[in-house]
């Protein structure tokens, strides 16, 4: 058992970690990172990296009291680049990723800041606050903040640009309201930055609630999108009125409980949604969730100063030591399932390159369609989002892009079987497969519904993983604490046994984390099946090494598990003696252990440590004699 004071020491450890991070680059100089060229016709340049890059390196001198001249310099030269650039301000992919913090920093170091004011100069202030108002006096209107209809669940652009939006726009008009230059301009909408600070703040107490009630996440569990997701709520918590900042910090406290009990140090388990296919192969231990992981539970290693994590980096926020004890101790968690019921449901809307976004994506939260499974043990980590066999159109893109399931593996290594539908081009495909899972034994198939799919494949990693083996047309993986399955129902398989096609190789050495992905080697070395008939289910069984004898002994289990066709419908009956049923014409649901899968339970969140109900807004947080109760 770890020792009692591990969770409290973890958080309390925080502001240490931080100020090693920044002291660790102390004195270095600013290097910018390169203004790449628009993403396609007619668009802004792509200068986010550029932004980070800047607004990153001010934090860092702004928080160290150091080179105060250079990082003035870099706010201002940013914002000038905005104002030169008209077209980079409204682009999605560029300006409101970085508006939020530029303000952080005003509001912390500027002329009236709260942390160490001046250290901002009045005229940097004042420019860099120029471009935002180009930003919000378009992108920002009463109607987009309304709430009585929607819910909050219209969402512009997708989930997380939306948060980014809106963030920009509420915290711009808390600014504005106050500052003689903008408080009695009119927006684009005719209204002035007060009625657009009291319409957002209102908005978001009931977005935070929602989220509570329904889901935190439709782009479920996704590393990079949900830490870029989460970024701007650190400034309703530092800086928004009471209610707001109660708000925020209940929404923070309960996604970090979400996120850590479907971890092993740091590595993300569990069915997850836009994982675009070489980020399904790795865990990203710079970006995403890791640097965040740092900051308060200690877990992984120091990252570099990042502009995208600036906000977390110097909010006040603090997870609860009940979260950090259910973070850090994976022994202790022990063996569990969890359950959710996500959003996914929903009619399309229109989002354009920019960030002036009219027709929003409006959920559906009235019915089913989704229920994220895990089975968690302290070996292994498999899961995958069970959804409804639908028609592409039945879903959100944002909940229907890049699905993941599989299986992770604790260990030293990045150890992991995917079983999943490769994209044409290597990247995005859409409502590619469906599935149904029972403790470690997981059924899937590709769904005839798909868009952009090609083979069905089962990726298995280089590293933490034995080589496979082929016995009775069962292949077999043994990893540091548990083995592992894959059966191919019908039809067979071949190894993929030259080089990936280029254009994947390339992506691949592009984008995945160095060494993630060998791309110069031949099977098995990056040992990937590819199914001869792209609609044969595959079955992923996986079983801790502590709860059976030998590796002959799991393989023989494996090879006794009953399995059969009965027309369409495939029943089995899995390594831990559950019954399955699946039907492979996609007709049916399929069910465990006679009961058909719910796609729509009464728990929104059911585990040992999160539980509530399906529209409550009230979410316990508990382990051991720890416990949090939200109440949203």
């Amino acid at each position: 058992m770890p020792d009692p004071d591990t969770a409290e020491a973890a958080v309390s450890g925080f502001d240490q970690r931080v100020d090693a991070m920044f002291r660790s680059e102390s004195g270095k100089p600013l290097v910018r990172a390169k203004k790449e060229k628009p993403l396609g016709p007619g668009r802004g340049n792509y200068v986010r990296a550029y932004s980070y890059s800047m607004v990153g390196f001010a934090a860092r001198c702004l928080y160290l009291d150091e080179m105060l001249d250079e990082a003035n310099a870099g706010l201002a030269e940013n914002a000038q680049h905005y104002l030169d650039n008209p077209l980079d301000i409204n682009d999605r992919d560029s300006f409101h990723w970085h508006a939020e913090i530029v303000m952080r920093l005003i509001e912390m170091y500027g002329s009236g800041g709260s942390k160490h004011a001046g250290r901002i100069t009045k005229e940097t202030e004042a420019l860099a606050l120029k471009p935002i108002w180009e930003y919000v006096r378009k992108v920002s209107w009463l109607g987009k903040a309304e709430y009585e209809k929607s819910k909050t669940w219209h969402i512009y652009l997708s989930e997380n640009h939306h948060a980014m939006s809106f963030t920009v726009c509420w915290q711009f008009a808390k600014i504005a309201k106050d500052r003689a230059e903008y408080r009695d301009l009119k927006y684009d909408d005719g209204a002035t930055a007060a009625e657009h600070y009291r319409a957002w703040n209102a908005y978001f107490v009931v977005y935070c609630r929602e989220r509570a009630r329904k889901s935190p996440c439709i782009e479920m569990m996704s590393d990079d999108y949900n830490s870029t997701l989460i970024k701007g709520f650190y400034n309703f918590y530092d800086f928004g009125d009471p209610q707001v900042r109660r708000s925020a910090g209940l929404l923070l406290d309960l996604y970090f409980a979400y996120w850590a009990q479907e971890q092993i140090d740091g590595v993300q388990g569990g069915g997850r949604s836009r994982i675009y296919f070489y980020n399904g192969l790795s865990q990203n231990r710079n970006h995403g969730n890791a640097p965040l992981a740092w900051f308060y539970f200690g877990i992984g290693k120091q990252p570099t100063v990042c502009g995208h994590d600036t906000n977390a980096a110097l909010s006040d926020y603090r997870p609860p030591a009940v979260v950090a004890d259910i973070a850090i101790d994976v022994q202790g968690r022990g063996r569990y399932e969890v359950r959710q019921r996500p959003q996914g449901l929903g009619t399309q809307g229109r989002p354009m390159t920019t960030a002036v976004t009219t027709v929003p994506t409006e959920m559906r939260t009235d019915g089913g369609g989704i229920l994220r499974y895990s089975y968690c043990d302290p070996a292994f980590i498999v899961g995958t989002p069970m959804t409804e066999a639908r028609p592409l159109n039945d879903w959100a893109a944002i909940s229907a892009q890049n699905r993941w399931q599989g299986v992770i593996f604790s260990g030293k290594h990045d150890a992991r079987i995917v079983p999943t539908v490769l994209p044409q081009d290597s990247r995005v495909a859409n409502n590619a497969f469906w599935s149904a899972q029972s403790k470690g034994s997981l059924i899937t198939q590709k769904l005839k519904y798909h868009k952009r799919g090609t083979d069905m494949i089962v990726w298995m990693s280089k590293e933490g993983l034995s080589a496979p083996v082929e016995e009775d047309g069962v292949v077999f993986v043994e990893a540091e604490n548990a083995y592992a399955a894959v059966r191919v129902v019908w039809g067979g398989y071949k190894w993929m046994e030259t080089e990936l096609p280029a254009e994947l190789r390339d992506r691949l050495e592009r984008l995945a984390p160095a060494g993630a992905f060998n791309t110069t080697r031949f099977i098995p070395e990056n040992a990937t099946m590819v199914l001869n008939e792209e609609y044969a289910p595959v079955i992923l069984e996986v079983m801790a090494k502590g709860d059976i004898k030998s590796f002959d002994a799991f393989k023989a289990k494996i090879k006794g598990c009953e399995m059969r066709m009965d027309a369409a419908i495939l029943r089995y009956t899995t390594i831990y003696g559950d019954a399955l049923t699946f039907d492979t014409s996609f007709a049916e649901t399929p069910s465990i252990n006679g009961k058909r899968v719910n796609y729509a339970p009464q728990k929104i969140f059911e585990s040992p440590f999160l539980n509530a109900d399906y529209n409550s807004g009230v979410v316990t947080i508990s382990k051991g004699t720890r416990k949090k109760v939200l109440e949203f």
